[in-house]
């Protein structure tokens, strides 16, 4: 509904149509199974109805859509991904201009692990917003010191610091979290144009403990499976994946060490928990394409 109603408010002809959904995205796992509703309908109405929109007019209308309609003040990130997406590479996205660049990631001897902690939790959505609301106000307290701020973008670690006294605690920890994470972006890229798999890990473990944290949106169950994979040879790193407080973990682990690390990241989880995670393999595919 909401992606119908941003495409008939924005002047678009879209008549009548059925519409039957399927897929083995898991709901609430934090992979993006609202995105690739959205994306998926939005690039099959643009089809259907020969409006010759681009893919990053398509993204922009499901953002409108889970903003408006579903009530999640969220980026464009993943709506991003799931139209612009290429096989065997990665996107750094510039979510102000709209600009992104591809990077190469295709190892023959690394596979791309999920770890599924059936944890599912409502409370991500509501938390997204008021993580949101803390690092507007950040930018809000530092826009008394410094002009032309517009978002934590135009912030750094010492413009941050040096007013930490006048923050709130969590404030000032959620825009810590995203100033360094921000960082590590930057850094991850360089790590892959260098095929350094080494250091890109450890950038996925720093990340996993900032979300922990300083932005404070994992959960018990999501830190077990981080630890369980860290402690295996053979994973070069893992972290919590999408809105937090539930769903899945990603890792990067060696092709020959996929069984060990099914078999112990399941048994510590079951021994932790009580309960199975379902592990899967999973490779980058192209976005969003019409199946024959």
């Amino acid at each position: 509904q909401g992606v119908l109603a941003v495409f008939l408010q924005a002047g678009y002809g879209i008549r009548g149509l059925d519409l039957a959904f399927g897929g083995n995205v898991p709901i609430g796992g934090g992979m993006s199974s609202s995105a690739a509703i959205e994306g998926g309908l939005a690039f099959a109405l643009n089809y259907l109805f020969s409006l010759k929109l681009d893919r990053l007019t398509l993204a922009k209308l499901a953002r409108k859509a889970e903003n408006d309609f579903v009530g999640v003040k969220c980026g464009i990130m993943d709506m991003f991904a799931n139209l612009l997406g290429q096989p065997r590479k990665v996107m750094k996205i510039d979510c102000r201009t709209f600009d992104f660049e591809y990077f190469p990631f295709e190892w023959e001897e690394v596979r791309i692990v999920i770890s599924d902690s059936g944890v599912r939790r409502a409370l991500a959505a509501s938390e997204y917003n008021i993580r949101r609301q803390q690092c507007e106000s950040g930018v809000n307290l530092l826009g008394k010191y410094y002009s032309g701020l517009k978002s934590l973008r135009d912030v750094t670690l010492t413009m941050l610091v040096a007013h930490q006294t006048e923050f709130e605690p969590a404030v000032f920890k959620r825009c810590a979290y995203v100033l360094r994470e921000n960082q590590r972006v930057e850094q991850a890229c360089q790590d892959l144009l260098k095929r350094d798999l080494v250091s890109f890990g450890q950038r996925m473990y720093e990340s996993h403990l900032g979300l922990r944290d300083e932005y404070e949106v994992s959960c018990r169950e999501l830190d077990l499976l981080v630890e369980s994979a860290a402690r295996l040879q053979g994973v070069y790193g893992s972290r919590m994946m999408g809105a937090g407080f539930g769903g899945c973990t990603i890792s990067l682990v060696k092709a020959e060490s996929i069984g060990l690390f099914e078999e112990r990241v399941a048994s510590d989880y079951r021994q932790a928990t009580g309960k199975e995670p379902a592990i899967q393999v999973v490779r980058i595919e192209a976005g969003t394409k019409i199946i024959q």
